[in-house]
């Protein structure tokens, strides 16, 4: 789990059309960083993906599996330093053992990180 050391959620909005909105801080002394890339910080996009997904678990009450990226965009550069505060928008749909996952990495109208998945539950 990233959610340790990668960010921190800092709360968590459940909106009336069925989205569920975390808003984050990304942590910018997160060891990832020391790599990618040293002196000029970049999250990334598999990190993003797992927070996602983290986010996804919290929605679901339930450990889950992506079975299935059916699209994933990276639209911005991530960084700590630029966007230390982010919102992940979570829309999830059940579907028997599995979900569909519709989810974004923004702030405000900027989308940074547009995902569309399929994950199953672990277990």
């Amino acid at each position: 789990m990233l959610i340790k050391d990668y960010y921190t959620i800092n709360e968590v909005i459940t909106r009336e059309d069925g989205v569920i909105l975390f808003q984050i801080s990304l942590r910018p002394d997160c060891q990832v960083y020391q790599g990618h890339f040293p002196g000029e910080p970049v999250s990334p996009g598999v990190c993003n993906i797992q927070m996602v997904k983290e986010c996804a678990e919290q929605v679901a009450g339930k450990p889950l599996f992506l079975a299935n990226l059916q699209q994933c965009r990276l639209t911005t550069l991530v960084t700590p330093v630029q966007h230390p505060q982010v919102e992940v928008m979570i829309h999830l749909e059940e579907k028997g053992e599995a979900y569909k996952l519709k989810a974004t990495i923004g702030k405000g109208e900027e989308v940074y990180l547009d995902l569309k998945a399929e994950l199953t539950v672990i277990g």
